[in-house]
Order: C-alpha cells, then structure tokens, then sequence
C-alpha cells in the first residue's frame, strides 16, 4: 500500500472510533435533558394554576 492509501485508513479510523465513542457515552446521558427544571425567575410558568404568584409543581416557591 501507497502511504497516501494508509493515511486515508487512519483518518477513517480516527472518525470511526470518535463517532463510537460518542454512542457509547451519549448512551450514559441522564433523562434530565427532558426535565431541566425551571427557567429563570422571570420566565412564564406554564405549570401555573393559580395566578402570577403560584410557582407550580416543578418550581420553587417565590416568596409571593
């Protein structure tokens, strides 16, 4: 083999062992990406059942 063909299978194998990686360690992500918790105190709560000052069930109390 050229050293032309070696240095395209290393790259191939450098990308094939990076995207492996990625798979196995994106499969140790927790759920949290769907339950991030609440936004910034300002944001609007869409939990919200009793007005401006009911923080809802996934926010913390705002002292309203």
């Amino acid at each position: 083999m050229d050293t032309q063909q070696l240095n395209i299978r290393k790259a191939a194998a450098a990308v094939a062992a990076v995207c492996m990686a990625g798979l196995l360690l994106g499969g140790c992500a927790g759920d949290q990406f769907n339950h991030p918790g609440p936004p910034h105190p300002g944001a609007a709560n869409p939990w919200s059942m009793g007005g401006f000052s009911d923080p809802g069930p996934n926010y913390p109390p705002t002292g309203h």
